[in-house]
């Protein structure tokens, strides 16, 4: 009697709980109608399970299951206690406008082409970015050494902090991150890069041109998208304009029956998606820049 007692009254890791919640994991899995429960050692568990009101294999695996578990939890150890969560250093940066941060949720979504004048612009004002948009950032650039850099000199202090304390979530590139710019350079075809020389409306006009003549097709979209992403800021205005126009009389041709200009159809999707990525673009740009914000504000007014 002692000495059931006394194997009655061991740790439930030394009676071989564990492997025996193997054994019956794998029985869950395959069923009773495939393998029997298996035998539970000698202990509390296996009074349980010899108690059990429902004898059959199912009824054996489940009520062997639920002891099984309340004897691993009892036998869990608390671990040394961790030392207390440190605040992040303090940043007296204004915390980045919520119209701001919104509109970067959106560029990450659907216009990443955006992403690296977003984080130029966002730093070079001086905004605190706030913790979701920060934290999104560093997992999005995490295999980019180069976003990854700006991301953590936009992210100051706070950005810093998380690296420290969440390594396995937020792990840093193994690359280290070229001098110089910190994002790569926009592919864009040099005649295009080229019409960033002219003025506003004439480079608008080339790129307007372009597409009504079909020297621009749907083919092209993505270097349009790179011209319109990485034009100067200034031609972002005469841009919408034009191409508006252009998406106008393109609709008017259609409506009148008329054959397009270049004798191949221009996509409405070209313009909509060249239309939609400049007016982001200046929306961007005024929504982390307070003297482009006020300069739209007044024009409203007027």
């Amino acid at each position: 009697m002692g000495r059931e007692r006394s194997e009655r009254g061991r740790s439930p890791r030394d009676d071989g709980v564990s492997d025996t919640w193997e054994a019956l994991v794998t029985t869950g899995l395959l069923g009773t109608d495939r393998r029997d429960p298996p035998p539970v050692p000698p202990g509390p568990v296996a009074d349980v399970v010899d108690d059990t009101l429902d004898a059959s294999p199912a009824g054996r695996l489940l009520t062997a299951v639920a002891a099984t578990v309340v004897a691993r939890r009892c036998g869990m150890v608390p671990r040394p206690p961790q030392p207390l969560l440190q605040s992040p250093p303090p940043d007296d940066r204004p915390l980045l406008p919520v119209a701001a941060a919104r509109r970067w949720h959106g560029i990450a979504a659907y216009w990443p082409v955006l992403e690296p004048e977003w984080v130029a612009a966002a730093t070079a004002v001086g905004w605190r970015p706030s913790a979701d948009v920060l934290v999104a950032m560093l997992e999005r650039s995490r295999r980019s050494p180069d976003r990854f850099a700006a991301v953590i000199e936009f992210g100051g202090p706070l950005a810093r902090w998380l690296i420290d304390y969440l390594p396995d979530h937020l792990p840093v590139p193994s690359g280290r991150a070229r001098s110089g710019e910190a994002t790569a350079t926009l592919a864009v075809p040099a005649e295009l890069q080229a019409g960033f020389e002219l003025t506003p409306a004439e480079f608008a006009a080339v790129v307007v041109t372009g597409i009504t003549d079909g020297m621009f097709r749907w083919a092209h979209r993505t270097v349009l998208l790179n011209a319109i992403a990485a034009m100067p800021a200034a031609f972002l205005d005469d841009m919408i304009s034009a191409l508006a126009a252009g998406r106008a009389a393109h609709e008017e041709r259609a409506r009148a029956g008329e054959a397009p200009l270049s004798g191949a159809p221009t996509p409405l999707g070209l313009w909509e998606s060249l239309i939609e990525l400049a007016t982001v673009r200046r929306d961007m740009l005024a929504e982390l820049t307070p003297q482009l914000s006020s300069h739209h504000d007044d024009e409203e007014h007027d």
